[in-house]
């Protein structure tokens, strides 16, 4: 918080000149070691020093805002909400106040709240990058992502070099599949922030998504530079190998990952296709069954009857592709896959029946059409 003079409010007690300046002394001294004890996490301290400063006056914006930070520090933002409304009924320019509801509304998730406590106060918030970015963030949060570049935008213009705002304009083009746009925004973090691990595993993601493998690898090896063991790091890495079908790299960073985090199903059936990528079905099969053996998966199911139609059980992996028609009906996948099955397996006819069914359950699926004009013309 910025520092100014402790200023008596209005509800306190008219003394005498001596006495309120002890008064005075008396509060600013509580409300420095409260800060002091906030910041140092004694939060029993911090009330104690509170509650007295408050006791003395129950209107000090001061208290106040400590009241409200104590509380959203010690996870219970409700019970802070009420001490920032106090504050601002007392100062309606406080913007510490402002931005403590607005953290409390995100942190109990309701993005909505942090919108419109904004507005309420919309002389602050159009003054300060710091809640203009917090409507951003709860905007793109909200998918409101026309209203979110405009908030960005607008923080810009206070403060062109906000590190908040300029990650945030990254993640909101990433949502928008506008991937070049979110790697320039976080390329400028990096020319003062270069070992920012988070930052270059994001870019990295950036590039993976448009399938320029090579510099997503590029981005990723410098983070795993600065921590060997990062999960982000090597996903991307092993990701960004099994698109260039470079298998023998990719399972080397999903073993890295398995050795200290060995029941991640999602990285076990991504290791598995890796293997099943370098032919190698029954190793591949082996990890699709332990993941299965403790409990239903889809990824696991669709892996292992690929592995099963591969090594030529067509009927096991037809079995598995009805059994998840059955559970994941609004799926189409499963379909799919049993449709190429069948028209691989000289049944051409009961695949395009199949794929004419499904494309009346799913009209707008493009890959259905694609697929049954691709049978159709092979067949």
């Amino acid at each position: 918080m910025d520092s100014k003079p402790i200023e008596n409010s209005p509800n306190t007690p008219i003394l005498s000149n001596s006495d309120e300046d002890d008064q005075f002394a008396k509060i600013k001294s509580l409300a420095k070691d409260a800060y002091r004890y906030l910041d140092q996490r004694r939060y029993l301290d911090a009330k104690e020093r509170l509650d007295a400063l408050l006791i003395l006056d129950p209107s000090n914006t001061y208290g106040l805002v400590g009241m409200g930070d104590l509380f959203f520090k010690t996870k219970k933002p409700d019970e802070a909400i009420p001490f920032y409304r106090r504050c601002l009924e007392q100062d309606s320019s406080n913007k510490f106040s402002l931005m403590g509801i607005m953290n409390c509304y995100r942190e109990m998730n309701q993005l909505n709240k942090v919108i419109e406590i904004a507005e309420e106060y919309r002389h602050i918030m159009v003054t300060d990058a710091s809640i203009l970015s917090r409507v951003a963030d709860a905007h793109r949060k909200l998918k409101n992502f026309k209203e979110s570049e405009i908030f960005y935008m607008s923080a810009l213009q206070i403060n062109p070099n906000d590190q908040y705002v300029i990650v945030g304009l990254g993640h909101l083009y990433f949502a928008c599949q506008r991937y070049q746009e979110a790697i320039q925004w976080w390329e400028k973090l990096l020319i003062t922030q270069p070992k920012n691990i988070k930052i270059l595993t994001e870019i990295g993601n950036s590039y993976r998504k448009i399938k320029d493998f090579e510099k997503a690898i590029h981005y990723y090896e410098k983070a795993r530079i600065l921590d060997p063991n990062n999960f982000f790091a090597l996903y991307g890495l092993a990701e960004s190998h099994r698109g260039q079908k470079e298998f023998e790299k990719a399972i080397t960073h999903w073993e890295s990952i398995l050795a200290f985090d060995p029941d991640n199903k999602l990285i076990i059936n991504r290791y598995a296709d890796s293997l099943r990528g370098l032919g190698e079905y029954d190793k591949a099969l082996e990890c699709f069954n332990k993941i299965l053996s403790s409990g239903d998966d889809y990824y696991a199911s669709l892996g292992k009857a690929a592995s099963l139609r591969l090594i030529g059980d067509i009927a096991k992996a037809e079995d598995i592709y009805q059994d998840l028609q059955i559970k994941f009906p609004m799926d189409p996948r499963p379909s799919l896959e049993l449709a190429d099955l069948w028209f691989h397996t000289d049944r051409s006819s009961e695949s395009l029946q199949l794929l004419e069914e499904i494309a009346k359950k799913f009209p707008s699926n493009s890959e259905i059409t694609d697929r049954i004009d691709n049978f159709k013309s092979r067949s």
